[in-house]
Protein backbone atom coordinates (compact mmCIF):
# COMPACT_ATOMS: atom_id res chain seq x y z
CA UNK A 1 0.00 0.00 0.00
CA UNK A 2 1.39 3.41 -0.96
CA UNK A 3 1.00 6.56 1.19
CA UNK A 4 0.87 10.12 -0.04
CA UNK A 5 2.80 12.21 2.46
CA UNK A 6 1.39 15.49 1.16
CA UNK A 7 -2.21 14.35 1.74
CA UNK A 8 -1.34 13.21 5.25
CA UNK A 9 0.23 16.56 6.11
CA UNK A 10 -2.81 18.44 4.78
CA UNK A 11 -5.16 16.23 6.83
CA UNK A 12 -3.23 16.90 10.00
CA UNK A 13 -3.10 20.60 9.22
CA UNK A 14 -6.87 20.63 8.70
CA UNK A 15 -7.39 18.99 12.10
CA UNK A 16 -5.28 21.63 13.82
CA UNK A 17 -8.08 24.23 14.22
CA UNK A 18 -10.29 21.65 15.98
CA UNK A 19 -7.61 21.06 18.56
CA UNK A 20 -7.01 24.77 18.90
CA UNK A 21 -10.66 25.45 19.68
CA UNK A 22 -10.35 23.54 22.93
CA UNK A 23 -7.15 25.27 23.98
CA UNK A 24 -7.52 27.50 27.07
CA UNK A 25 -4.42 29.63 26.49
CA UNK A 26 -1.60 30.42 24.10
CA UNK A 27 0.73 28.18 26.13
CA UNK A 28 -1.62 25.21 25.80
CA UNK A 29 -1.99 25.94 22.06
CA UNK A 30 1.79 25.94 21.64
CA UNK A 31 2.02 22.67 23.55
CA UNK A 32 -0.55 21.01 21.29
CA UNK A 33 1.32 22.26 18.20
CA UNK A 34 4.56 20.65 19.45
CA UNK A 35 2.73 17.36 20.04
CA UNK A 36 1.31 17.43 16.51
CA UNK A 37 4.75 18.14 15.06
CA UNK A 38 6.19 15.14 16.88
CA UNK A 39 3.36 12.92 15.66
CA UNK A 40 3.81 14.19 12.09
CA UNK A 41 7.55 13.40 12.15
CA UNK A 42 6.86 9.90 13.50
CA UNK A 43 4.35 9.18 10.73
CA UNK A 44 6.69 10.60 8.08
CA UNK A 45 9.56 8.34 9.29
CA UNK A 46 7.31 5.29 9.18
CA UNK A 47 6.19 6.10 5.62
CA UNK A 48 9.79 6.49 4.43
CA UNK A 49 10.77 3.22 6.09
CA UNK A 50 7.90 1.40 4.38
CA UNK A 51 8.86 2.92 1.01
CA UNK A 52 12.47 1.75 1.40
CA UNK A 53 11.51 -1.77 2.42
CA UNK A 54 11.97 -4.20 -0.51
CA UNK A 55 9.00 -6.01 -1.89
CA UNK A 56 8.33 -9.40 -0.41
CA UNK A 57 9.73 -12.36 -2.41
CA UNK A 58 7.56 -15.34 -3.13
CA UNK A 59 9.49 -18.29 -1.59
CA UNK A 60 8.13 -20.75 -4.16
CA UNK A 61 9.12 -18.58 -7.11
CA UNK A 62 12.60 -18.10 -5.60
CA UNK A 63 13.07 -21.86 -5.17
CA UNK A 64 11.98 -22.51 -8.76
CA UNK A 65 14.55 -19.98 -10.00
CA UNK A 66 17.33 -21.61 -7.96
CA UNK A 67 16.39 -25.04 -9.34
CA UNK A 68 16.53 -23.75 -12.93
CA UNK A 69 20.02 -22.30 -12.37
CA UNK A 70 21.26 -25.52 -10.76
CA UNK A 71 19.87 -27.64 -13.61
CA UNK A 72 21.45 -25.38 -16.25
CA UNK A 73 24.84 -25.60 -14.53
CA UNK A 74 24.54 -29.37 -14.18
CA UNK A 75 23.65 -29.77 -17.87
CA UNK A 76 26.67 -27.60 -18.80
CA UNK A 77 29.00 -29.76 -16.68
CA UNK A 78 27.58 -33.03 -18.05
CA UNK A 79 27.93 -31.79 -21.63
CA UNK A 80 31.56 -30.78 -20.99
CA UNK A 81 30.99 -27.06 -21.69
CA UNK A 82 31.98 -25.69 -18.29
CA UNK A 83 35.05 -23.49 -18.64
CA UNK A 84 35.03 -23.81 -22.43
CA UNK A 85 35.85 -20.77 -24.59
CA UNK A 86 35.57 -20.13 -28.31
CA UNK A 87 37.67 -17.54 -30.15
CA UNK A 88 38.28 -16.66 -33.75
CA UNK A 89 40.15 -14.20 -35.97
CA UNK A 90 39.67 -13.27 -39.62
CA UNK A 91 42.41 -11.09 -41.09
CA UNK A 92 42.08 -9.90 -44.71
CA UNK A 93 44.43 -7.47 -46.36
CA UNK A 94 45.96 -6.01 -49.50
CA UNK A 95 49.62 -5.19 -50.11
CA UNK A 96 51.76 -3.82 -52.92
CA UNK A 97 55.54 -4.08 -52.87
CA UNK A 98 58.11 -2.28 -54.96
CA UNK A 99 60.22 -5.06 -56.40
CA UNK A 100 57.42 -7.39 -57.48
CA UNK A 101 54.56 -4.99 -58.21
CA UNK A 102 52.27 -6.07 -61.01
CA UNK A 103 49.45 -4.51 -62.95
CA UNK A 104 46.12 -5.45 -61.44
CA UNK A 105 45.40 -7.84 -58.64
CA UNK A 106 48.21 -10.40 -58.84
CA UNK A 107 49.12 -12.00 -55.52
CA UNK A 108 51.75 -14.21 -57.14
CA UNK A 109 53.83 -11.14 -58.02
CA UNK A 110 53.42 -9.31 -54.73
CA UNK A 111 50.44 -7.12 -55.66
CA UNK A 112 47.30 -8.59 -54.21
CA UNK A 113 45.22 -9.75 -51.30
CA UNK A 114 45.92 -12.17 -48.53
CA UNK A 115 43.91 -13.68 -45.73
CA UNK A 116 44.40 -15.44 -42.41
CA UNK A 117 41.76 -17.25 -40.40
CA UNK A 118 41.96 -18.80 -36.94
CA UNK A 119 39.46 -20.67 -34.80
CA UNK A 120 40.29 -21.61 -31.23
CA UNK A 121 38.57 -23.86 -28.72
CA UNK A 122 39.96 -24.00 -25.19
CA UNK A 123 38.97 -25.28 -21.78
CA UNK A 124 40.40 -23.97 -18.55
CA UNK A 125 41.14 -26.66 -15.95
CA UNK A 126 38.96 -26.64 -12.85
CA UNK A 127 40.33 -29.66 -11.05
CA UNK A 128 41.17 -31.65 -14.14
CA UNK A 129 42.73 -31.30 -17.57
CA UNK A 130 42.73 -28.07 -19.56
CA UNK A 131 43.29 -28.13 -23.29
CA UNK A 132 43.68 -25.92 -26.35
CA UNK A 133 42.92 -26.60 -30.02
CA UNK A 134 43.72 -23.82 -32.49
CA UNK A 135 43.03 -24.29 -36.21
CA UNK A 136 44.32 -22.21 -39.13
CA UNK A 137 42.39 -23.37 -42.22
CA UNK A 138 44.14 -20.93 -44.63
CA UNK A 139 47.67 -21.87 -43.54
CA UNK A 140 50.06 -23.14 -46.22
CA UNK A 141 51.88 -25.39 -43.74
CA UNK A 142 49.48 -27.03 -41.26
CA UNK A 143 45.84 -26.56 -40.34
CA UNK A 144 46.68 -27.26 -36.67
CA UNK A 145 48.53 -24.35 -35.06
CA UNK A 146 48.27 -25.63 -31.49
CA UNK A 147 46.96 -28.81 -29.86
CA UNK A 148 48.05 -28.85 -26.24
CA UNK A 149 46.90 -29.83 -22.78
CA UNK A 150 47.73 -28.88 -19.19
CA UNK A 151 47.30 -30.87 -16.00
CA UNK A 152 47.54 -29.25 -12.53
CA UNK A 153 50.11 -30.80 -10.21
CA UNK A 154 49.46 -30.68 -6.46
CA UNK A 155 47.83 -27.70 -4.78
CA UNK A 156 50.16 -25.05 -6.25
CA UNK A 157 50.31 -23.37 -9.65
CA UNK A 158 52.52 -25.99 -11.33
CA UNK A 159 51.11 -27.73 -14.39
CA UNK A 160 52.25 -30.43 -16.77
CA UNK A 161 52.04 -29.16 -20.36
CA UNK A 162 52.21 -31.32 -23.47
CA UNK A 163 51.37 -31.39 -27.16
CA UNK A 164 52.01 -29.00 -30.05
CA UNK A 165 52.60 -25.37 -28.99
CA UNK A 166 53.79 -22.23 -30.82
CA UNK A 167 57.19 -20.69 -30.15
CA UNK A 168 57.68 -18.94 -26.78
CA UNK A 169 60.01 -16.12 -27.89
CA UNK A 170 59.59 -12.43 -28.63
CA UNK A 171 57.14 -9.62 -28.00
CA UNK A 172 55.00 -10.27 -31.10
CA UNK A 173 52.24 -12.86 -31.38
CA UNK A 174 50.87 -14.85 -34.28
CA UNK A 175 47.52 -13.13 -34.86
CA UNK A 176 46.58 -9.76 -36.25
CA UNK A 177 44.24 -8.84 -33.40
CA UNK A 178 47.18 -9.10 -30.96
CA UNK A 179 49.66 -7.01 -33.00
CA UNK A 180 49.22 -3.32 -33.86
CA UNK A 181 50.98 -3.54 -37.26
CA UNK A 182 50.24 -5.76 -40.25
CA UNK A 183 53.69 -7.29 -40.73
CA UNK A 184 55.91 -8.99 -38.16
CA UNK A 185 59.41 -7.86 -37.24
CA UNK A 186 62.56 -9.38 -38.76
CA UNK A 187 63.41 -11.34 -35.60
CA UNK A 188 59.97 -12.99 -35.50
CA UNK A 189 60.23 -13.90 -39.17
CA UNK A 190 63.86 -15.09 -39.44
CA UNK A 191 65.42 -15.62 -36.01
CA UNK A 192 62.86 -17.72 -34.13
CA UNK A 193 61.45 -21.22 -34.15
CA UNK A 194 57.83 -21.86 -35.16
CA UNK A 195 56.57 -24.58 -32.82
CA UNK A 196 57.47 -27.37 -30.39
CA UNK A 197 56.07 -30.87 -29.97
CA UNK A 198 56.74 -32.46 -26.60
CA UNK A 199 56.08 -32.20 -22.88
CA UNK A 200 57.17 -29.96 -20.02
CA UNK A 201 56.01 -27.87 -17.06
CA UNK A 202 54.71 -24.39 -16.31
CA UNK A 203 54.89 -22.46 -13.01
CA UNK A 204 53.75 -19.25 -11.33
CA UNK A 205 55.71 -17.94 -8.34
CA UNK A 206 54.90 -14.44 -7.16
CA UNK A 207 55.64 -12.02 -9.99
CA UNK A 208 57.38 -14.76 -12.01
CA UNK A 209 55.95 -17.17 -14.58
CA UNK A 210 58.02 -19.84 -16.30
CA UNK A 211 57.60 -22.78 -18.66
CA UNK A 212 59.74 -25.30 -20.48
CA UNK A 213 59.26 -28.15 -22.92
CA UNK A 214 61.43 -30.95 -24.32
CA UNK A 215 60.80 -32.65 -27.65
CA UNK A 216 60.92 -31.76 -31.33
CA UNK A 217 61.52 -28.18 -32.48
CA UNK A 218 59.90 -27.38 -35.84
CA UNK A 219 59.45 -31.09 -36.48
CA UNK A 220 63.17 -31.81 -36.27
CA UNK A 221 64.03 -34.96 -34.30
CA UNK A 222 67.14 -34.94 -32.16
CA UNK A 223 70.03 -37.26 -32.85
CA UNK A 224 70.57 -38.18 -29.21
CA UNK A 225 68.75 -35.78 -26.87
CA UNK A 226 65.44 -33.99 -27.42
CA UNK A 227 65.49 -30.27 -28.06
CA UNK A 228 64.54 -27.93 -25.24
CA UNK A 229 62.61 -24.67 -25.27
CA UNK A 230 61.99 -22.42 -22.26
CA UNK A 231 60.72 -19.00 -21.22
CA UNK A 232 60.52 -16.99 -17.98
CA UNK A 233 58.72 -13.67 -17.42
CA UNK A 234 58.91 -11.14 -14.59
CA UNK A 235 56.12 -8.63 -14.04
CA UNK A 236 57.95 -5.57 -12.71
CA UNK A 237 54.73 -3.58 -12.24
CA UNK A 238 51.20 -3.25 -13.50
CA UNK A 239 52.57 -1.51 -16.59
CA UNK A 240 55.87 -3.21 -17.45
CA UNK A 241 57.65 -6.54 -17.57
CA UNK A 242 60.61 -8.43 -18.98
CA UNK A 243 61.10 -11.96 -20.28
CA UNK A 244 63.74 -14.21 -21.75
CA UNK A 245 63.57 -17.44 -23.73
CA UNK A 246 65.75 -19.95 -25.49
CA UNK A 247 65.73 -22.91 -27.87
CA UNK A 248 68.52 -25.49 -28.12
CA UNK A 249 68.55 -28.45 -30.50
CA UNK A 250 71.30 -30.97 -31.16
CA UNK A 251 70.68 -32.84 -34.39
CA UNK A 252 72.34 -33.85 -37.63
CA UNK A 253 69.46 -32.96 -39.93
CA UNK A 254 67.09 -30.10 -40.60
CA UNK A 255 68.59 -26.68 -39.91
CA UNK A 256 71.61 -28.11 -38.05
CA UNK A 257 72.48 -27.71 -34.38
CA UNK A 258 70.60 -24.67 -33.14
CA UNK A 259 71.00 -22.20 -30.27
CA UNK A 260 68.46 -19.35 -30.12
CA UNK A 261 68.25 -16.94 -27.20
CA UNK A 262 66.40 -13.66 -26.72
CA UNK A 263 65.24 -11.13 -24.15
CA UNK A 264 62.20 -8.90 -24.59
CA UNK A 265 60.47 -6.21 -22.54
CA UNK A 266 57.40 -3.98 -22.59
CA UNK A 267 56.00 -0.86 -20.95
CA UNK A 268 52.39 0.18 -21.50
CA UNK A 269 50.83 3.05 -19.59
CA UNK A 270 48.20 5.53 -20.67
CA UNK A 271 48.52 6.30 -24.38
CA UNK A 272 52.15 5.10 -24.70
CA UNK A 273 53.30 1.59 -25.62
CA UNK A 274 56.96 0.53 -25.77
CA UNK A 275 58.20 -2.95 -26.76
CA UNK A 276 61.66 -4.27 -27.53
CA UNK A 277 63.64 -7.43 -28.20
CA UNK A 278 67.28 -8.52 -28.49
CA UNK A 279 68.11 -11.88 -30.07
CA UNK A 280 71.25 -13.99 -30.47
CA UNK A 281 71.59 -17.14 -32.55
CA UNK A 282 73.89 -19.65 -34.14
CA UNK A 283 73.66 -22.68 -36.41
CA UNK A 284 76.49 -25.08 -35.74
CA UNK A 285 78.06 -27.26 -38.38
CA UNK A 286 78.69 -25.89 -41.86
CA UNK A 287 75.55 -23.77 -42.25
CA UNK A 288 77.03 -20.35 -43.07
CA UNK A 289 78.09 -18.91 -46.41
CA UNK A 290 81.68 -20.09 -45.83
CA UNK A 291 80.68 -23.49 -44.47
CA UNK A 292 81.43 -22.52 -40.88
CA UNK A 293 79.00 -21.83 -38.03
CA UNK A 294 76.37 -19.22 -38.81
CA UNK A 295 76.18 -16.51 -36.13
CA UNK A 296 73.96 -13.45 -35.92
CA UNK A 297 72.33 -10.98 -33.57
CA UNK A 298 69.33 -8.72 -33.98
CA UNK A 299 67.26 -6.05 -32.28
CA UNK A 300 63.69 -4.82 -32.70
CA UNK A 301 61.92 -1.87 -31.05
CA UNK A 302 58.32 -0.69 -31.33
CA UNK A 303 56.63 2.47 -30.07
CA UNK A 304 52.91 3.15 -30.20
CA UNK A 305 50.91 6.21 -29.16
CA UNK A 306 47.14 6.66 -28.94
CA UNK A 307 46.30 9.83 -30.86
CA UNK A 308 42.67 9.28 -29.84
CA UNK A 309 41.07 6.50 -27.79
CA UNK A 310 40.53 4.59 -31.06
CA UNK A 311 43.44 5.67 -33.26
CA UNK A 312 47.00 4.51 -32.55
CA UNK A 313 50.15 5.55 -34.45
CA UNK A 314 52.94 2.93 -34.49
CA UNK A 315 56.59 2.87 -35.58
CA UNK A 316 58.98 -0.10 -35.52
CA UNK A 317 62.68 -0.51 -36.32
CA UNK A 318 64.40 -3.90 -36.88
CA UNK A 319 68.03 -4.79 -37.49
CA UNK A 320 69.87 -8.10 -37.98
CA UNK A 321 73.67 -8.23 -38.04
CA UNK A 322 74.50 -11.22 -40.22
CA UNK A 323 78.02 -10.37 -41.30
CA UNK A 324 79.90 -13.32 -39.76
CA UNK A 325 81.17 -16.16 -41.95
CA UNK A 326 79.36 -15.10 -45.09
CA UNK A 327 75.94 -14.93 -43.49
CA UNK A 328 73.38 -17.48 -42.39
CA UNK A 329 70.35 -17.44 -40.10
CA UNK A 330 67.70 -19.80 -38.67
CA UNK A 331 65.06 -19.18 -41.35
CA UNK A 332 66.89 -18.23 -44.54
CA UNK A 333 64.62 -18.28 -47.61
CA UNK A 334 66.05 -18.39 -51.13
CA UNK A 335 65.01 -16.23 -54.06
CA UNK A 336 64.11 -17.35 -57.57
CA UNK A 337 67.79 -17.80 -58.44
CA UNK A 338 68.43 -19.93 -55.35
CA UNK A 339 70.28 -17.02 -53.75
CA UNK A 340 70.14 -16.59 -49.99
CA UNK A 341 68.45 -13.44 -48.72
CA UNK A 342 70.76 -13.62 -45.69
CA UNK A 343 73.81 -14.95 -47.51
CA UNK A 344 76.91 -13.06 -48.69
CA UNK A 345 76.58 -9.45 -49.81
CA UNK A 346 75.77 -9.39 -53.52
CA UNK A 347 76.44 -6.71 -56.10
CA UNK A 348 73.88 -5.62 -58.70
CA UNK A 349 74.80 -8.58 -60.90
CA UNK A 350 74.13 -11.09 -58.13
CA UNK A 351 77.81 -11.85 -57.50
CA UNK A 352 79.41 -11.92 -54.03
CA UNK A 353 82.62 -9.89 -54.14
CA UNK A 354 83.60 -11.19 -50.68
CA UNK A 355 82.00 -14.57 -49.84
CA UNK A 356 83.06 -14.23 -46.18
CA UNK A 357 81.03 -11.04 -45.67
CA UNK A 358 77.34 -11.65 -44.94
CA UNK A 359 74.55 -9.19 -45.74
CA UNK A 360 73.02 -7.27 -42.83
CA UNK A 361 69.31 -6.45 -42.93
CA UNK A 362 67.12 -3.73 -41.45
CA UNK A 363 63.50 -2.66 -41.76
CA UNK A 364 61.56 0.49 -40.82
CA UNK A 365 57.78 0.26 -40.50
CA UNK A 366 55.19 2.93 -39.73
CA UNK A 367 51.43 2.67 -39.61
CA UNK A 368 48.15 3.42 -37.90
CA UNK A 369 45.65 1.14 -36.22
CA UNK A 370 42.03 2.26 -35.91
CA UNK A 371 39.62 0.42 -33.60
CA UNK A 372 36.35 0.39 -35.55
CA UNK A 373 34.74 -1.28 -32.53
CA UNK A 374 35.73 -3.66 -29.75
CA UNK A 375 36.18 -6.55 -32.21
CA UNK A 376 37.37 -4.88 -35.41
CA UNK A 377 40.67 -3.20 -36.32
CA UNK A 378 41.57 -1.41 -39.53
CA UNK A 379 45.31 -1.08 -40.19
CA UNK A 380 47.54 0.61 -42.74
CA UNK A 381 51.33 0.53 -42.91
CA UNK A 382 54.34 1.33 -45.02
CA UNK A 383 57.47 -0.79 -44.63
CA UNK A 384 60.96 -0.19 -46.01
CA UNK A 385 63.36 -3.20 -46.08
CA UNK A 386 67.03 -2.65 -46.85
CA UNK A 387 70.20 -4.77 -47.07
CA UNK A 388 73.90 -3.93 -47.10
CA UNK A 389 74.08 -5.96 -50.31
CA UNK A 390 71.88 -6.17 -53.41
CA UNK A 391 70.14 -9.21 -51.95
CA UNK A 392 66.59 -8.45 -53.15
CA UNK A 393 65.61 -9.92 -56.51
CA UNK A 394 62.79 -8.13 -58.33
CA UNK A 395 60.28 -9.57 -60.80
CA UNK A 396 62.50 -8.55 -63.73
CA UNK A 397 65.52 -10.49 -62.44
CA UNK A 398 67.36 -7.41 -61.20
CA UNK A 399 69.19 -7.38 -57.86
CA UNK A 400 68.37 -4.46 -55.58
CA UNK A 401 69.29 -3.30 -52.10
CA UNK A 402 65.77 -2.75 -50.85
CA UNK A 403 62.04 -3.19 -51.09
CA UNK A 404 59.13 -0.97 -50.05
CA UNK A 405 55.71 -2.39 -49.17
CA UNK A 406 52.41 -0.59 -48.61
CA UNK A 407 49.51 -2.52 -47.11
CA UNK A 408 46.12 -2.30 -45.44
CA UNK A 409 44.17 -4.90 -43.51
CA UNK A 410 40.88 -5.43 -41.69
CA UNK A 411 41.00 -7.74 -38.64
CA UNK A 412 37.82 -9.09 -37.03
CA UNK A 413 38.01 -11.13 -33.83
CA UNK A 414 35.46 -12.72 -31.52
Amino acid sequence: MKFNKKLLVLALAAALPCFSAHAQSAAELQKEIEVLKAQLKMLSDKIEAMAAKPAAVDPQEFNRLVQKIDLAEEDSINAGFKGMKFKGVIDVGYSNDEISAATGFDKARGNGGNGVAMFEISKEPDEGIGWMLRLTPLSSTSIVHEASLSVPVGSGSAKIIAGLTPDFSGYELSWGNANPLISNNLLYTHSAATNYMGAGMSYEVGDWTAKWMVGQVDGVASRSLPGIAYRADYSASEYSGIGFSGVHVRTNNGPGNVDLMEVDAYHTRGDLTLQGQLSLGRLIGGTSGTGDDARWWGVSALVGYKLTPRLQAIARADYIDNRANGGGIYYNPLDANNTSVFGPELDETGIAADPTRGANRYALTAGVNYAVNGNTQWKTEIRVDRSTGANFLDSNGQYKQGNTTIGTALVVSF
